[in-house]
């Protein structure tokens, strides 16, 4: 009789579920900061996900609830760089696999998240796409850190002698900045500066139709909404205003004591500093 593994038994849904959803609120760190990818699967429920596959069903009621337990601990974002847990999954897989580490293969890995975490995990991983866009980022993720992300001990030219950098950052940083600059030459004079010294980050493109009235001859923009920001906390957005014919936008901010008396009929808000 074939042994099952602990995922065709058991799992504890909700508790991996709520953490997957949590995850995508989390910016500082993910992956999914490195590119954006339509399709991307949570870290916590495909680290929590190989783990029960690759481990065996629970001998008794109380191995199935310790078990259940440590997966939901495991798939916190918070305990990804867990030393003791991610130890601990790792020794529970190669006893199950003989001692030899087991082979995860993802043919459709897109933005990577399934063999970066068979990767924290300990197993020999393979991935690929069809997507050269998906094998770049996998690349990026998977591969480059390990390559060249190892850290190196170089001279500073200073009192403090060597110090220890990590190379594929310090390109990352390099070239980073070559790409600003270069990008600042071609189209800076579409960001103009603002009179606080502020750079714009972007811009808000809309089709436009003319007013048929031919002594006025507007251009008016095609907008659905003019929210900037729609939080509890953080309210702004930009107002129309129509002069002549010519066309103005003031901006109404959270720290703006103005009341935001366009949108939905009805709909009106002050806001609050």
């Amino acid at each position: 009789m074939t042994n099952k593994s602990f995922i065709e038994v058991d799992f504890p849904i909700r508790e991996v579920s709520e953490e997957s959803a949590r995850e995508k609120n989390i910016r500082h760190g993910h992956i999914c900061t490195l590119h954006i990818w339509w399709a991307r699967r949570p870290l916590a429920s495909s680290r929590a996900s190989i783990y029960a596959a690759l481990t065996p069903e629970p001998k008794n009621e109380e191995d199935r609830l310790k078990k259940s337990q440590f997966i939901a601990s495991l798939s916190k974002w918070e305990n990804s760089l867990n030393k003791e847990l991610i130890n601990k999954a790792r020794k529970e897989i190669l006893e199950a696999n003989g001692g030899v580490p087991p082979k995860v293969l993802d043919p459709f890995a897109g933005g990577g998240s399934i063999p970066l975490e068979a990767l924290r995990l300990g197993c020999e991983t393979y991935a690929s796409d069809l997507n050269p866009v998906a094998v770049l980022i996998e690349k990026c993720t998977l591969e480059y850190p390990q390559k060249y992300g190892q850290p190196k001990r170089v001279k500073s030219g200073d009192l403090a002698g060597d110090k220890e950098i990590n190379p594929l950052l310090e390109d990352v940083k390099k070239w980073g900045n070559w790409v600003l600059e270069e990008a600042k030459k071609e189209i800076g004079e579409f960001y103009p500066s603002d009179p606080d010294g502020s750079i714009p980050v972007g811009n808000i493109w809309a089709r436009t139709v003319k007013c048929q009235n031919p002594p006025c001859g507007a251009e008016i923009p095609l907008v659905r909404q003019t929210w900037l920001a729609k939080k509890d906390n953080k309210k702004v957005a930009y107002k129309i205003i129509p002069k002549g014919n010519k066309i103005e936008f003031e901006i109404v901010g959270a720290n703006s004591n103005s009341l935001i008396d366009f949108g939905a009929p009805g709909r009106a808000q002050a806001l609050k500093g």
